[in-house]
């Protein structure tokens, strides 16, 4: 009863183990958790459960996008009136074909909306800027640049004299005191709001994706720097929402029959944000005029780590996988060490039958008696039973040896060369030497048949 308590005591734990490694139960809306990644199936506060749940209660054709954007055509949906939602930085990258298929996608008559997160600073996102600028030139042709970065590009002032000037800067400063400072700066930008801070983005004027919305909301875990749009010559956006400075951020670009919006922050249609302001009715508008009725919202959930193909080398570059072997093989050796008797089995020994115990006791005897004085035993037997059959046969009684062996040697079913083989083993067996006792029993057998005929 104590063994069977114990294992089950085991099981329970293991089982509780591969619960928490694998299953990952963790609270929904968790804005703390750096991990949680901006993906339709994430319902931590960085996902985008909430407005996946809400198209489809909307009867809205929605689904996780999976796959590289070379599959478009063969996804089975409309040839336009789709909006793919892409989400910046990400995990996987771009390859060069998927531009191309993306472009003609989106010219035939769908819509691009990238959330990049410029403007706010998730903690998913925090770092990782300059790739969100090279990606949004590949995909829009639309550049990006922060607030210091256009001042020096606008600065007339001749490149030597501004070296010189911040030269002369630098000299006139207790370097000490502003490394110091310098080091100080770092550490609290590098350190995340206590709380997230809101930013309020301002809607520009009438337009059919701001009809009832005034304000847009997004949320910063980090101090964000100031992006400004820097378009190039041959390009164009119309601006649908601005920052309270007056700087574009969200915007609008026609490609062809389709169009791409491109918000400057993560976190407008995140879980945590969807409910500020009026983000939930600024996408409610965007569904209403960019998906037809048989089209879908596709979120791109590849670029964020959720991938359809099977990856064995993120597979096992998962720490999770090494936890849960080392959990198993220590409940195992546990269970085994401490719970488990090891008992040697009994063995089930038949009785043996007829044909074996006259084998096994032929075979001692064969072992423990000579073969000259088995084969003496065997001719006293073979002579006894000639002798009842000379009695029966010529009604001599207690008949000698000699008489014995005369009238086997005049009987005419016994062949010479076998008369001729049985005296030379009962020579040998009367003189101590060696008698094939298998050999002499069948020849003696023989003899007796033919002697009875």
């Amino acid at each position: 009863m104590r063994e069977r308590g114990v294992t089950f005591l085991l099981a329970l734990g293991a089982l509780a183990a591969f619960y928490a490694l694998w299953m990952d139960p963790l609270p929904l809306m968790d804005k703390d958790d750096n991990s949680a990644r901006p993906t339709s199936i994430e319902r931590r506060g960085n996902g985008y459960s909430a407005l996946h749940d809400w198209l489809q209660e909307s009867h809205v054709n929605v689904r996780s996008w999976r796959e590289r954007y070379t599959a478009l055509p063969d996804a089975g949906l409309m040839p336009r009136g789709n909006l793919m939602v892409l989400t910046l930085p990400g995990l996987e990258g771009f390859k060069h074909a998927e531009f191309s298929a993306l472009d003609k996608w989106v010219r035939k008559g769908n819509t691009l909306l990238i959330n990049a997160a410029l403007l706010d600073q998730p903690a998913w996102a925090s770092g990782y800027e300059s790739g969100v600028l090279v990606d949004i030139e590949s995909l829009t042709s639309v550049e990006f640049e922060t607030q210091k970065a256009r001042e020096a590009r606008l600065d007339d002032t001749p490149l030597a004299q501004r070296v010189r000037e911040a030269d002369a800067r630098e000299s006139s400063k207790d370097k000490g005191k502003d490394d110091e400072a310098d080091e100080e700066e770092d550490e609290d930008t590098e350190k995340p709001f206590e709380a997230p801070e809101k930013i309020v983005l301002h809607a520009t004027g009438p337009h059919v994706l701001l009809g009832g919305v005034r304000t847009l909301g997004l949320e910063t875990d980090y101090e964000p720097d100031d992006w400004s749009l820097r378009m190039p010559y041959d390009n164009f956006v119309l601006t649908l929402a601005r920052t309270a400075g007056g700087e574009g951020a969200v915007f609008e670009q026609r490609l062809g029959a389709g169009r791409i919006i491109t918000v400057a922050g993560g976190t407008l249609f995140s879980n945590r944000g969807l409910a500020n302001d009026d983000n939930a009715r600024f996408f409610a508008n965007l569904v209403s005029v960019a998906v037809s009725p048989e089209g879908a919202v596709l979120f791109d959930d590849l670029r964020q780590g959720v991938s359809a193909s099977y990856n064995p080398a993120r597979f096992y570059d998962d720490s999770r996988l090494w936890k849960t072997v080392g959990i198993l093989l220590a409940l195992w050796f546990t269970w085994v060490i401490g719970s488990t008797r090891l008992r040697v089995p009994v063995a089930a020994m038949p009785d043996p039958s007829e044909a074996e115990l006259v084998r096994n006791a032929g075979g001692l005897i064969v072992r423990t008696v000579t073969s000259w004085n088995a084969a003496l035993t065997l001719f006293d037997q073979f002579f006894a039973r000639v002798a009842r059959s000379m009695r029966s046969a010529t009604g001599a009684a207690a008949p000698e040896r000699g008489e014995m062996w005369q009238w086997i040697e005049r009987h005419a079913a016994i062949l010479p060369q076998e008369l001729d083989q049985v005296k030379t083993w009962y020579a040998d067996a009367h003189s101590s030497r060696k008698v094939p006792l298998v050999d002499l029993q069948n020849l003696l057998d023989k003899m007796e048949r033919r002697l009875k005929t």
